[in-house]
C-alpha cells in the first residue's frame, strides 16, 4: 500500500502506523511476515512547510517565542524552502530580502532584535541547533559573540509582517545574506506523538528528488526516507486489551 492508504488501515483497524519512542520499542517488533521496507508512521508533509507558514509540529517556528508564526508572513524566494538533501532546516535572509532554507551548520552573519525589535547585525559564526527554541554559536570568536548575543538581545531576529521585512533589509542591506531566526524541526509521527526518538540510515533522509515526505524501516529496523506513493508493507500499532 501507499504510505496514506496504510495509514487509513491503521487507523481503521487498530490505533495508527506504528511509532517508536526506543530502541526497547524497535527491539519488541516482531513482524510475521518478511519484508525489505514498510511503512512506520513518520511523515514530513510539504503542506506544513512548503511556501507556507503552517502550525503543526513540522511547520516553521520562530526561535525567539519556540512557536509558529502569528501572521503568516513569510518572504520564501528562488523555490524555497525545498528542504535541499533533506538537511535544510534553517532559514537565511538574502541580500535582496528574499528568505531561503540551509542548512543550520552552514557559516553565516546573523542578525538579533532586542525586544523592541531593534535590529542589530553580529559577525558570522557557525550554526548547530542544540534544542528546539536556541541557536548555540560555535566559532574561533564563540565566547565573545555568544556572550553579547545572550546579554544585550532577545534572540535571532523575528519578522512577522511586510514593514518588520522593509526595516531589517534597510539595516543589513551592506552586510549581504544573514541567518533570521526561523527553524523547523522536520518530520512527525501519523499519531502525533511527541516522540523524538529516531533511528535512520547514515546520511538519512535526504529527501532524494525532493519528493521523499514518509519514512520506511529495513529489516534491520534501520529508516529511509521514501516516495508516499511507492507501494509497501506496514506496521501499525494499537491498545492490548487485557
Amino acid at each position: 500500500m501507499t504510505w496514506s492508504d496504510a495509514q487509513q488501515y491503521c487507523r481503521e483497524k487498530y490505533t495508527d502506523l506504528a511509532t517508536f519512542e526506543s530502541v526497547d520499542d524497535i527491539k519488541r517488533l516482531k513482524p510475521h511476515f518478511s519484508y525489505t521496507w514498510a511503512w512506520i508512521g513518520l511523515k514530513d508533509d510539504p503542506k506544513s512547510w512548503k511556501g507556507v507558514m503552517g502550525n503543526d509540529t513540522n511547520s516553521w517556528r520562530w526561535s525567539a517565542t519556540s512557536k509558529t508564526s502569528k501572521t503568516g508572513y513569510n518572504n520564501w524566494k528562488g523555490g524555497d524552502p525545498n528542504s535541499g538533501g533533506g538537511k535544510e532546516n534553517c532559514v537565511i535572509m538574502g541580500s535582496t530580502g528574499g528568505w531561503h532554507d540551509v542548512s543550520c551548520q552552514s557559516l553565516r552573519s546573523f542578525v538579533c532584535y532586542t525586544g523592541k525589535k531593534r535590529s542589530e547585525f553580529m559577525d558570522s559564526t557557525y550554526w548547530l541547533k542544540l534544542k528546539l527554541s536556541l541557536f548555540v554559536g560555535i566559532s574561533n570568536r564563540f565566547q565573545t559573540g555568544f556572550k553579547t548575543y545572550v546579554t544585550h538581545y532577545t534572540d535571532l531576529a523575528m519578522i512577522e509582517n511586510a514593514q518588520e521585512q522593509a526595516d531589517l533589509l534597510s539595516a543589513v542591506m551592506s552586510i549581504g545574506i544573514v541567518w533570521i531566526g526561523l527553524y523547523r524541526v522536520p518530520w512527525r509521527w501519523s499519531d502525533k506523538s511527541s516522540s523524538s526518538f529516531r533511528n535512520w540510515l547514515s546520511s538519512k533522509p535526504d529527501n532524494y528528488g525532493g519528493s521523499q515526505n514518509c519514512a520506511s524501516e529495513d529489516s534491520n529496523h534501520l529508516w529511509d526516507d521514501a516516495s508516499c506513493g511507492d507501494k509497501l508493507p506496514f506496521f501499525c500499532h494499537g491498545k492490548i486489551n487485557v
